[in-house]
């Protein structure tokens, strides 16, 4: 391959669809992915093949993700840090998928946008004591267009006329979803019909899972009731490679798997990255030179490379000269809402969590949070009707001393939490804070012998006490259902991440994946990375294309908001060339 316009580094969400709309524009484009490709007959015209299915067994084996001792990474809480402590856990911190595809090779699909509201935070609610709350250099009409194109291209269904009003006077649509809602889930059901009675609105949940057959050629999902965790057998979800990198490379673009980057190489004098540095399966050191340098590995993974990649001209680190590469990280707090049955709610039969309800996202102005000393509290969506899988609930019977054989038989048969539970997570706002950061561990090394990131990460009291209001709420749904024995809560504050989340036992929250900020967007560089197209302010050629230039973690799952931003910036980046391909000027 002659010389690249553009490298990519990283296959998932931001860097797939860069990758796809760069040679769509004409762009010759490098795609180096650090991890293996697990699809079979991708960019070919045989087609997409899985190697993930619904093997129960693979998420505890590293399959897909990176092996927490080879390549670890060490965490420690804020007031540890202040204490001098270097580090309380080295494993698994928060990783997502190290392969082709990234985490949507078996992501749950959930597709919501953000809200207008997120994008002004600071202008909108004011600032909050202890958090770095600012305003986005872009607002929600500024994204719309490219949300409605990347639905289109994964496939995402929903039906606009079942949405609540106040959902879309601040996520508005000027047309419906690609495709209709597949059928629900019955557990998710009687949870719906439960916030009914206390007068919440419960909806489909956009998800990018093909609902009818043939769109962009795919297979309609038959329900199996495998997705968060899993490969699609039959390619019924859309997803980063499927819907984005597939096409990529059947027209041209190239993709080298076993990559791994460890630099990015710029010019003397720093104002411009010459390519990168990267690593083969073997080991063995390459470079890769192109005019365009695009980083989406994730929010700590690029942070990272950033701070690995410094240089005289940058001595904090590439991009670093305003000290907030690495800061802001947020993941989002998770709140969960448990109803119990006496009958089986078939949780298996359908998409994880067919329903949502937003009713919970705030802002909340009232008296608990004015005793917190906080201006509102915020919540997020709710994920309705989800349950556990097999080997998950064999594992929670196994756990007590003594508990095998007979026992932990007559325990599955009964499946008290498998058949009879169904549930609501509360996709819960993370504040964004300066001391909750990544940088590099001082000490240790990966098995290719560079630092690791170090996660020092505590919670606000903002995500504590909006957990604590916000979770009898969900108790109260559970109950409501029709049908339930029980409903009860499991707050942020009572659960504990353990050892792959934070590390911060104290308070202990439930964590998603969804990683942001780190490199957040701004108009002014002495307090951002990059500007509102997601270029470095530094490095005039260098783009970031992930969850890292988040400036809000809002309440919503962020893969869709990641792939709307990473389309926008490839297509201001494309520029004219894209202009003559397509034939209309980009916003």
């Amino acid at each position: 391959m002659s010389r690249p316009s553009a490298i990519v580094v990283g296959s998932g969400a931001g860097g797939s669809v860069a990758a796809w709309a760069l040679r769509r524009a004409g762009h010759p484009v490098l795609v180096l992915e650090k991890g293996r490709n697990l699809l079979p007959g991708l960019g070919t015209r045989h087609g997409v093949g899985s190697l993930f299915g619904n093997d129960e067994v693979k998420a505890g084996r590293a399959f897909e993700n990176q092996d927490e001792v080879l390549e670890p990474r060490t965490s420690r809480s804020q007031a540890e840090a202040g204490q001098g402590v270097d580090r309380s856990f080295v494993g698994d911190v928060n990783s997502l998928p190290t392969v082709v595809g990234g985490g949507t090779i078996h992501w749950d699909a959930k597709t919501p946008r953000f809200w207008k509201q997120d994008f002004k935070a600071l202008s909108l609610y004011g600032p909050v004591p202890g958090a770095t709350v600012a305003d986005w250099p872009l607002a929600y009409e500024d994204l719309a267009p490219y949300y409605d194109r990347v639905e289109e291209r994964l496939g995402v269904q929903g039906d606009i006329h079942r949405m609540p009003k106040r959902t879309l006077e601040q996520a508005p649509r000027d047309r419906q979803f690609p495709l209709p809602p597949n059928p629900p889930m019955y557990g998710g059901k009687l949870l719906a019909a439960g916030a009914a009675k206390l007068g919440y609105e419960a909806y489909p949940f956009p998800m990018a899972v093909n609902s009818v057959a043939g769109h962009h050629g795919r297979a309609r999902c038959n329900s199996c009731g495998f997705c968060s965790g899993f490969g699609c057998p039959i390619n019924a979800r859309g997803g980063a490679a499927l819907s984005f990198l597939h096409d990529a490379l059947l027209h041209g673009a190239e993709l080298r798997p076993r990559s791994f980057v460890y630099r990015i190489d710029t010019t003397r004098d720093g104002r411009r990255a010459r390519g990168v540095s990267y690593l083969d399966a073997q080991g063995r050191s390459h470079r890769a030179r192109a005019d365009i340098v695009i980083v989406a590995a994730s929010g700590i993974e690029t942070a990272r490379l950033l701070l690995l990649s410094r240089t005289a001209a940058h001595p904090n680190g590439l991009a670093n000269r305003s000290d907030q590469v690495g800061r802001n990280l947020m993941f989002h707090f998770v709140t969960l809402g448990i109803g119990l049955f006496p009958d089986d709610v078939h949780a298996w039969r359908g998409p994880s969590t067919t329903f949502v309800i937003d009713d919970f996202v705030g802002p909340y102005t009232g008296p608990e949070a004015k005793s917190a000393g906080l201006p509102y509290l915020k919540g997020g969506l709710c994920e309705t009707g989800g349950s556990l899988l097999l080997l998950d609930e064999a594992s929670i019977y196994a756990a007590p001393p003594n508990s095998w054989g007979k026992q932990h038989k007559n325990l599955m048969r009964q499946s008290v939490f498998r058949r009879h539970l169904s549930g609501m997570s509360m996709v819960g706002e993370d504040m964004p804070q300066a001391a909750n950061r990544v940088d590099l561990d001082p000490a240790i090394r990966d098995v290719y012998g560079f630092p690791v990131p170090r996660v020092t990460r505590s919670q606000h009291k903002f995500e504590l006490v909006s957990s604590s209001y916000y979770g009898p709420k969900l108790a109260a749904i559970c109950q409501a259902a029709p049908g339930a024995i029980s409903g009860q809560t499991v707050p942020a504050g009572t659960l504990s991440t353990g050892p792959a989340g934070t590390g911060d036992i104290t308070g202990g929250l439930a964590d998603t994946a969804h990683i942001m900020g780190t490199a957040r967007m701004g108009h002014d560089p002495r307090h951002s990375v990059v500007d509102a197209f997601g270029r470095a302010h530094e490095v005039e050629n260098l783009f970031l294309a992930d969850g890292s230039p988040f400036v809000t973690a809002g309440g919503f799952n962020p893969t869709l908001t990641i792939m709307a931003l990473s389309l926008r910036m490839a297509e201001h980046i494309a520029g004219p060339r894209h202009e003559r391909a397509h034939g209309r000027r980009q916003a």
